[in-house]
Formats: structure tokens, sequence, C-alpha cells
């Protein structure tokens, strides 16, 4: 009897122990057309029970004038996590990319 008794605590603690953990990570995306696209494009990277943590946004220009736009979105997909309900700031001043004039 003492057997099974010891037999079921151990597969039970065995089975706590597979329990999936909660991830936390991040997911980039770089998009010549505009920071809401970059920042749209990470999310739909993330997996699909994520949360949003927080947005990293990054404007750059090379030589040529090109901008380019990266968002990384910080995410953790932990059960009790809350999302942060806060907007994307952007940047006061953006320029439209020369390819894009008329349709954004």
């Amino acid at each position: 009897m003492a057997h099974r008794t010891l037999l079921a605590a151990g597969l039970l603690l065995g089975g706590l122990g597979l329990a999936p953990a909660a991830l936390a990570g991040s997911t980039t995306y770089q998009s010549a057309i505009s920071e809401v696209d970059a920042c749209n494009q990470a999310q739909y990277l993330m997996p699909a029970k994520a949360t949003v943590q927080g947005f990293v946004l990054k404007t750059r220009s090379d030589r040529t004038g090109a901008i380019s736009f990266s968002c990384r979105v910080n995410w953790t997909d932990k059960a009790s996590a809350q999302p942060t309900d806060r907007p994307i700031l952007f940047p006061g001043k953006v320029r439209q990319p020369w390819f894009a004039a008329g349709w954004l």
C-alpha cells in the first residue's frame, strides 16, 4: 500500500514538473512602409496566446535617404499577464516613402 502512495505522489509531482513554464520574449519586424506596419507585423509574429508588454520603435535612414522602421514587441504568454494598454508613441514627423505616394 505504501508503494502505491509513493508511486502516486511521484507521478503527481513529476507531472507538475512537466507543465510548460510561461515564456517571455520579443518579436521584431522591419518595414519600409511605416511605423504602424512594422509594429503590426511584429505583433503577428507573436505566439497565439501572448500578451504585449511593451514596444521599442526605431527609425533609420541610410546614405541614400531610404527610411526603414523597426519595431520590437516584448510579450509574455503568462496566464496572469496584463496588457500594457499604452499606445505606441510615434515620432512627431513621419516622412512618407516615395513609392507609397497616393495610397498611404
